[in-house]
């Protein structure tokens, strides 16, 4: 966590890029799931559990789809073209480990947690709801960045007219809810539990 906010620190202080949500996200997530550690529980399935323990279970189901689909879109495009994703100027302001742990990191913690933590998912409304409301919060602050320095923070969009831009953005959301969905059916197969029916977490599918 203490990484990230430095990273955080040093992409806004050395890079004119628009403020970097997906990773705001996982230090926030980080640090609700270190108070959980203090003050809530881990426990499989608590038969009451805290404020803290229902926020970080909602948070990470939508941290952990974001993450996978920022990593693997990231290296999926740096793969085909370098320069459409991580231009030389902007490689020159980031030292390589910066773009890792912004990159790819962020995906490896967020399998790491899944492995050895408990979660509780939240019903699917509430959880494709609550990451759909982050993803237009971004795509929003995205594009009021552009419209305000005439700059995309990624090449890869001044390669595309506005059609191709609406569709590229609808196909990366309709990724990350499948990537939502693989995973929770894989917290099912690790954690054992379904999706709950409500956040109180008093009725749950078995």
């Amino acid at each position: 966590m203490a990484v990230d906010m430095y990273v955080l620190w040093y992409d806004q202080t050395y890079v004119e890029l628009p403020f970097n949500n997906p990773l705001i996200l996982q230090i926030t997530y980080h640090m609700v799931a270190f108070l959980n550690d203090v003050f809530g529980t881990n426990a499989a399935a608590p038969k009451k559990k805290p404020i803290i323990r229902l926020i970080k279970d909602v948070l990470f189901s939508v941290a952990f789809p974001v993450a996978v689909y920022v990593s693997s879109a990231f290296w999926g495009i740096y793969a085909i073209d370098k320069d459409l994703i991580y231009p030389e100027y902007i490689a020159k302001l980031y030292p390589e480990w910066v773009n890792h742990i912004l990159h790819t990191t962020v995906a490896i913690f967020m399998f790491i947690e899944l492995l050895i933590t408990n979660r509780n998912y939240p019903s699917r409304k509430v959880g494709l709801s609550a990451m759909s409301t982050f993803i237009v919060l971004y795509i929003s602050w995205y594009l009021t960045v552009y419209f305000m320095t005439g700059t995309w923070a990624y090449p890869l969009f001044d390669e595309l007219n506005w059609p191709l831009r609406i569709v590229f953005l609808l196909f990366s959301y309709l990724v990350v809810v499948a990537i939502y969905i693989v995973a929770e059916k894989l917290n099912y197969i690790v954690a054992g539990s379904k999706p709950e029916k409500n956040l109180s977490g008093k009725h749950k599918k078995r």
